[in-house]
């Protein structure tokens, strides 16, 4: 068996020297990325704690409206406000499994605990508690500033920050190209690549006049 492979190895490196130039491999055209696909702002525009907007250069709160009108314990079929809300989070099909009843600038927990939009996290946690651990260990949303786990640049987006609450699904994205490595372009001035092999650069000779 030994004499086997002997005979093989110096079968195939007779067959690699035989032919000393086995072609250069091809070099793809580098991929033009639209830099819009590289922005690390966050996907959407967190609501304040208490979400607040301004109507008529007045600044409003939930429960401005919401203490005059009251709402319904189950969500109704046909909405007259908040029309602009596309509602698609599977069975959480009611406002107030998220919302709380009494207080609208805040949101519940499932025992009934209020807590504020600066929390999210804690509320999306109690149905989402795979992901939301996966979340705090870094391995789902974002972390940012720093790849240091105690710098105080680092900082991490929230769930809303990503998606949207009332319909948390993403829409198909595009995986962008993947690196080049080797083949990125040279980074010297007189860096090459090697005519036989692309993946080996040398720097060509300076024959200028140093002064």
């Amino acid at each position: 068996m030994r004499a086997l492979i002997a005979v093989l190895f110096f079968l195939l490196t007779g067959w690699f020297l035989a032919d000393p130039d086995p072609g250069i491999p091809p070099v793809e055209p580098t991929p033009t990325i639209d830099p819009s696909a590289l922005s690390t702002a966050p996907p959407r525009v967190r609501l304040l704690d208490p979400p607040t907007v301004t109507i008529a250069g007045i600044e409003q709160r939930c429960t401005d409206c919401h203490m005059i009108f009251p709402s319904r314990r189950v969500t109704p079929d046909r909405l007259y406000q908040h029309t602009d809300l596309v509602h698609d989070h599977g069975m959480n099909d009611r406002c107030f499994n998220c919302h709380a009843l009494e207080n609208r600038d805040k949101l519940v927990l499932h025992d009934g605990t209020e807590i504020g939009y600066d929390q999210v996290e804690q509320l999306c946690a109690k149905c989402h508690g795979t992901v939301y651990r996966d979340w705090q260990a870094g391995t789902h949303g974002r972390t940012q500033g720093s790849w240091g786990m105690d710098s105080p640049d680092q900082w991490r987006l929230t769930c809303s920050d990503c998606h949207d609450p009332h319909s948390p699904a993403y829409e198909p994205m595009a995986p962008l190209p993947g690196p080049r490595t080797f083949r990125m372009g040279p980074v010297h001035p007189r860096e090459v690549h090697d005519e036989r092999n692309p993946l080996r650069r040398h720097l060509q000779p300076d024959y200028g006049v140093r002064r």
